[in-house]
């Protein structure tokens, strides 16, 4: 059998042998090994870029003398382990499962909205959501807030002392815009480009308790499965409404349903998801009490001092 040449890399211009060797890689390197890969900056690696990368990839993990063969195995087992819509091409929060990145959950979101120039789809929202919103209580208080904004600095490159409590409470309360002490979905969601039908779907969710939605929702998920159907949708729609004398229209409940039914069309499920549903449609307030203002002011000092 003939050994075929193996593949060359020139490991002065690989960015990627430079760095490999590291245990983590910084926001700004990870920016950096993207950048060099995405050569016209089209948000994906894609065509002689994935393949270039993935040689690259190739000889840091496997060594120099790989034949094709060997090279396509390990390039399919890659593939298949990262790509995970089946595309062909990858996305920077794809590309970060292998690289070993400080911890910045939104380096990679930001990453692909500003290549692409596009909005956030709205599962990606609902992702970068559920990172922070750590205790699922549908809102972010001052501790998850406070690792938001500290990502939130890093990915824009703002330099700003994170230990100070006066700077982090100036950067909470311009995202606060009810002052009710915590950051709501709404609120999160106009500070990124997300999707109009998302942020559209979101204006009818003060209209709606949490109460009412988790009773109305148990009815009708009558197996416990933790979803509900496409179809059933507009009647629990329409049931919210009267539970909460919003007196919406038929024409109104039809548009709002449709709005959410095509958001978790783009979901993996063909149903629809009790806690995405819920972030979306009904408000998750917390207690408005002056003492509880008060208890998370002094939280946010604790922190602050920490």
């Amino acid at each position: 059998m003939v050994r075929k040449r193996p593949m060359a890399l020139n490991r002065k211009s690989s960015i990627l042998c430079q760095l490999y060797e590291k245990k983590h890689f910084t926001s700004k390197e990870f920016r950096r090994l993207w950048d060099f890969y995405d050569k016209d900056n089209s948000g994906f690696l894609e065509y002689s870029e994935l393949e270039r990368f993935l040689r690259d990839l190739t000889e840091v993990t496997l060594g120099e003398e790989v034949d094709e063969a060997e090279y396509e195995k390990f390039k399919a087992k890659i593939m298949g382990l990262i790509d995970d819509n089946n595309n062909g091409k990858l996305e920077a929060k794809e590309l970060s499962k292998i690289i070993p990145t400080e911890e910045n959950f939104l380096l990679c979101y930001s990453i692909q909205s500003q290549r692409m120039g596009a909005s956030l789809s709205s599962q990606d929202f609902l992702e970068i959501w559920c990172h922070y919103d750590k205790d699922c209580s549908g809102y972010l208080d001052y501790s998850e807030a406070k690792d938001f904004m500290k990502d939130m600095l890093k990915v824009n490159s703002v330099a700003m002392d994170t230990s100070n409590v006066e700077y982090l409470d100036t950067f909470f309360k311009t995202f606060d815009t009810d002052n009710n002490g915590v950051i709501e979905i709404d609120e999160m969601a106009a500070i990124f480009p997300v999707e109009e039908r998302f942020t559209n779907a979101l204006k009818q969710r003060k209209r709606f308790t949490k109460e009412e939605f988790d009773r109305l929702f148990d009815e009708y998920d009558t197996g416990k499965t933790g979803f509900i159907t496409a179809k059933q949708l507009p009647k629990m729609v329409g049931d919210l409404s009267k539970a909460n004398k919003t007196n919406l229209s038929e024409k109104q409940i039809s548009e709002i349903s449709g709005r959410l039914i095509q958001i978790f069309q783009m979901f993996d499920s063909k149903d629809i998801p009790r806690t995405e549903l819920s972030l979306i449609m009904s408000s998750h307030d917390p207690q408005s009490s002056l003492q509880f203002k008060r208890e998370m002011s002094q939280k946010r000092k604790s922190l602050g001092n920490a």
